[in-house]
């Protein structure tokens, strides 16, 4: 069972060039278990360190320090029991985004641009667990179905079961933790400073810039326009 947990950074709005979708991979629950452990130490770290007391809040990527940052990454990372997969969206030169295309079509659109990437690369069930949004314009085009119909039709996954969900982060840590590798990819992008991108590189098992044509700032060369 390949176990993906999936969380965005930046909007799909005026806010920002960069929207970033990331997604961390397990292939087996030790690997699960082990990252879900690193994020819950963090927050009680955070929670003594911060207010004095044990009570536990949800770990956001827009409020690590970097230090805090790169002490998360690096434990992380420390062991092979974990994949990365982001998208990259540089929004002023994505069409989709400028046709007023509903905003929820071209989150689902450019989901499943990441979660093919991943089913491409294993021949496994899978669980997709995207952090809890309203997603559902119509119930076809509804996150789960148009990911699920998506991964039957264009991957070799007509007798593997695929089981897509939503829930909140606040009560997954893996969730968390994959808010915080799309915030490392955004931070990254906006600033242009590719310090913590080289932490995590050996983890990353692909990445995309989107679009091909007229993508600036990004850290793969591109096609002039």
């Amino acid at each position: 069972m390949i176990t993906a947990y999936i969380d965005e950074s930046g909007d799909l709005g005026r806010g920002g060039s960069f929207f970033v979708l990331a997604a961390v991979v397990f292939r087996d629950e030790q690997g699960e278990k082990r990252v879900k452990r690193i994020i819950k130490k963090e927050q009680l770290l955070t929670a003594q360190g911060e207010r004095r007391e044990s009570k536990q809040e949800e770990l956001k990527s827009c409020h690590l320090k970097f230090e805090q940052r790169q002490r998360i990454l690096n434990k992380i990372t420390a062991k092979p029991d974990t994949l990365f997969y982001y998208l990259v969206i540089f929004k002023q030169a994505a069409k989709i985004l400028n046709k007023r295309v509903h905003k929820n079509l071209a989150y689902n659109y450019f989901s499943k641009l990441l979660t093919d990437m991943i089913f491409s690369d294993f021949y496994d069930h899978f669980r997709i667990i995207f952090d809890q949004r309203t997603t559902c314009v119509k119930s076809m085009n509804s996150l789960p179905d148009y990911i699920t119909i998506g991964a039957y039709t264009n991957h070799a996954c007509l007798d593997k079961h695929i089981e897509v969900l939503q829930r909140d982060s606040k009560t997954l840590y893996n969730l968390q933790a994959a808010d915080i590798i799309a915030g490392t990819v955004y931070h990254a992008y906006r600033e242009h400073k590719p310090h913590f991108l080289n932490l995590i590189k050996d983890h990353v098992a692909k990445f995309s810039e989107f679009p091909d044509f007229g993508f600036k700032g990004g850290f793969l060369p591109h096609p002039a326009c």
